[in-house]
């Protein structure tokens, strides 16, 4: 299949159940026999956790951190662990699991519990690496401890404030596992078909974190491209580059020796170039997917 538009390849990531159909397809393609139970595992007790239906946690309430965001990073590391498999960089199944169970928890740290009576999650944005590690220790016990282990790891890496020698690994494919998914947290979301416009969610988060440097929306729309130079030079300098890789996935899965992340990051830039050019009054009449803009005129009017 021949893709035009770049976002089409990427698929859905609003249906949970595709992709997490979808994850297994990739995992089966490199790994055939591989038990996809912890993964499967996971996907449930996050599914459980965002409803509401896990107790002791609230619904989740995060505008941009959402089930969408989790979808998109799980997907995309797949595709990773995929194309560093015919890469030769291949992770033994144990490192796929914790790979994939980190991405799949990765932000559940926005969650509140029962006892936290105000906010969205969203005021725990400096904390909420460390609450999901306190997440998977408390509800998957029955990992034998070196898989639990690198799972912490995996999430701690998505803490893209610090270094990544911050973390100490093990051995090369602990390292792997997590610099997969932490790529795939970073350029999953960027890649977004919507990301524009839930740039505008992202907003709020950061003000409920009372995170400074944005004067309002438009500011952070302004800054947008500067902070994906920040992030290129951590994918390419402190990850490793390995999202080149996406390029043999595609090559192999879809017939296209392309990585259409890389080139949706792109459209969403130059796309966002035209958005600052425009008047600030008229700037959210560019953005029409999602019904964000709607939501976002909502939460402005109180409503």
């Amino acid at each position: 299949m021949t893709y035009g538009d770049p976002f089409a390849a990427l698929g859905n990531t609003r249906d949970t159940g595709e992709v997490e159909a979808q994850v297994g397809e990739i995992v089966r393609a490199f790994a055939p026999g591989h038990d996809l139970t912890r993964i499967a595992d996971t996907f449930s007790l996050l599914d459980r956790a965002i409803d509401g239906n896990l107790p002791g946690y609230q619904k989740l309430k995060t505008l941009y951190h959402n089930r969408t965001h989790t979808n998109e990073v799980v997907l995309c590391a797949a595709r990773m662990l995929h194309g560093l498999h015919l890469a030769g960089q291949g992770l033994d199944g144990d490192h796929i699991d914790a790979a994939l169970m980190g991405a799949l928890l990765h932000d559940v740290g926005y969650l509140m519990n029962d006892e936290e009576a105000s906010g969205t999650g969203a005021q725990f944005t400096d904390s909420h690496v460390l609450r999901g590690v306190e997440f998977a220790r408390r509800h998957l016990p029955a990992l034998p401890p070196d898989v639990l282990d690198t799972t912490i790891k995996v999430i701690l890496l998505t803490d893209h404030r610090k270094p990544p020698d911050w973390v100490k690994f093990d051995n090369l494919q602990q390292q792997r596992a997590a610099y997969a998914t932490a790529t795939a947290d970073l350029i999953g979301q960027m890649a977004n078909r919507e990301y524009l416009e839930r740039l505008l969610f992202l907003y709020f988060e950061f003000q409920e974190a009372q995170l400074g440097g944005f004067a309002d929306i438009h500011d952070l729309l302004e800054k947008t491209t500067a902070f994906y130079r920040m992030t290129k030079a951590r994918l390419d300098q402190d990850l490793n580059g390995l999202s080149i890789h996406l390029i043999q996935h595609f090559s192999q899965q879809q017939g296209a020796d392309r990585n259409f992340y890389a080139e949706s990051i792109d459209r969403n830039l130059d796309y966002l170039q035209h958005v600052v050019k425009v008047e600030r009054q008229r700037r959210l009449d560019c953005f029409k997917r999602g019904g964000v803009v709607e939501e976002v005129l909502a939460i402005k009017d109180g409503g």
